[in-house]
């Protein structure tokens, strides 16, 4: 009976383990430890939908007289400017976008360079 015993209270204590590790994840979920996945970069996403159509994904195509962003001069806070308020053939972006979402265009824009 003792050994019956012992048997049974080591199949618990391991299920007891078992679901204790599996405890808070959903069937298929797979903890990634993969560190070289690819985060896009606050402001790209709003790049992409609001400045690529001129300017380009890569900053380079100067579509209805764009300004190529990899050779601007300017810096964050002149971007931020130049992307609220706009000048020439560039809309003022001030009613569309929030200063937040602003200054992450102005900022990715930046890594184009």
């Amino acid at each position: 009976m003792m050994i019956l015993f012992s048997r049974t209270s080591w199949l618990l204590l391991l299920s007891m383990g078992l679901l204790g590790a599996c405890q808070g994840q959903e069937p298929g979920y797979q903890t990634s430890t993969d560190t070289t996945a690819a985060v896009m970069p606050p402001g790209k996403a709003l790049f992409e939908q609001n400045c690529a159509l001129c300017h380009g994904s890569d900053g380079k195509r100067g579509l209805n007289g764009a300004h190529d962003l990899t050779k601007s001069n300017l810096n964050q806070a002149g971007r931020v400017y130049m992307v609220t308020n706009g000048l020439g053939n560039m809309p003022a972006f001030k009613n569309q976008l929030s200063p937040e979402q602003i200054e992450q265009v102005a900022a990715y824009s930046l890594t184009l360079q």
